[in-house]
């Protein structure tokens, strides 16, 4: 046999026993059960099984206190087409959920390709963005709260010394201010988390796109449009997507400030879930709901998804 052949083909006693390689397998295995299981079983308990639940539930008019639910079928869900306020309710938090889409999406990408530009105390610049994230929603909207209080808020004392007194009002208590007091209140907190998601894809853009784009003489606009929007839309899309599940899920920013008023004008669709469940005791119709805004949810981010990834295979 030739020299080269020989020291191809190691000797038979060196390779690993099946049986040990199976024991190893089995160790492999073992290790992934210890270290997931835990957050599986707490994912399963906490998230999978209600929400099965929940679509059990919404074919029936359990109260959510006695034993005894009563199967009715589709019932809920031909009530919901009827729903007056429910309709309401998806009318304003489709309008919520399109100011947090287009803010987050572009609003804070701008403002993380400026942060980038920051040489000086740019640990510091931002941290004061990302500092209101930190906070919990009920600090903020007791925040909000403050600043729109007719009498002593900060926005109506700032009004009177710039001498405009006509425009002071109860701006979480006017039809008309509400609803941008409470895309500000959500804007204001979460701008920090989707700017820094931005931020830590433009630390993988290549100094040497910049280097050529400056040798070409293209400027800020042209870095931006051509070397830095291509790289960031997997982030982009990331944002969008969960820019629409905030909009969607808006509730804890509502229970703090306005608690669905004046009138009904305020109630978003997390907020008629809890009304309908907690206060009038009508968990199978709000079960109806939550599910109907799932799929409805789901079917929305994967048409988003699907149109943001044909412009990056467009790109």
């Amino acid at each position: 046999m030739p020299p080269a052949q020989a020291s191809a083909s190691p000797p038979a006693a060196s390779l690993p026993h099946p049986s040990s390689r199976r024991r190893g397998a089995w160790r492999q295995r073992l290790a992934c059960v210890v270290l997931v299981g835990p957050a599986l079983v707490l994912y399963a308990g906490f998230m999978v099984v209600p929400a099965l639940l929940g679509g059990c539930y919404s074919l029936t008019d359990w109260n959510g206190w006695t034993a005894d639910a009563t199967f009715i079928g589709l019932a809920n869900f031909r009530d919901l087409g009827k729903d007056d306020r429910f309709w309401t309710a998806a009318r304003f938090t489709l309008f919520e959920t399109a100011l947090i889409v287009l803010f987050f999406t572009f609003g804070s990408l701008v403002l993380a390709v400026l942060l980038d530009r920051v040489t000086r105390m740019k640990g510091l610049i931002r941290g004061l963005f990302f500092y209101p994230f930190v906070l919990s929603m009920l600090v903020s909207g007791l925040l909000f709260n403050y600043l729109a209080n007719y009498r002593e808020g900060a926005v109506n004392l700032l009004l009177r010394w710039l001498g405009l007194e006509a425009w002071t009002q109860d701006w979480m208590g006017s039809p008309d201010w509400v609803p941008y007091f409470i895309f500000a209140l959500v804007a204001w907190s979460a701008l920090g988390f989707f700017t820094t998601l931005y931020l830590a894809n433009l630390q993988t853009v290549p100094v040497e796109l910049y280097e050529a784009a400056r040798m070409d003489g293209a400027g800020a606009v042209r870095v931006f449009t051509h070397i830095q929007v291509p790289l960031l839309l997997p982030t982009i899309t990331t944002n969008s997507v969960l820019a629409l599940i905030t909009g969607i899920n808006l509730f804890g920013q509502i229970v703090v400030t306005t608690e669905g008023g004046p009138g009904f004008r305020t109630v978003t669709i997390s907020y008629y879930i809890y009304q309908l469940g907690v206060l009038s005791n009508r968990q199978g119709y709000a079960s109806a709901v939550s599910v109907a805004t799932f799929f409805a949810l789901v079917v929305v981010a994967c048409i988003q998804v699907s149109l943001m990834r044909r412009r990056t295979v467009a790109l």
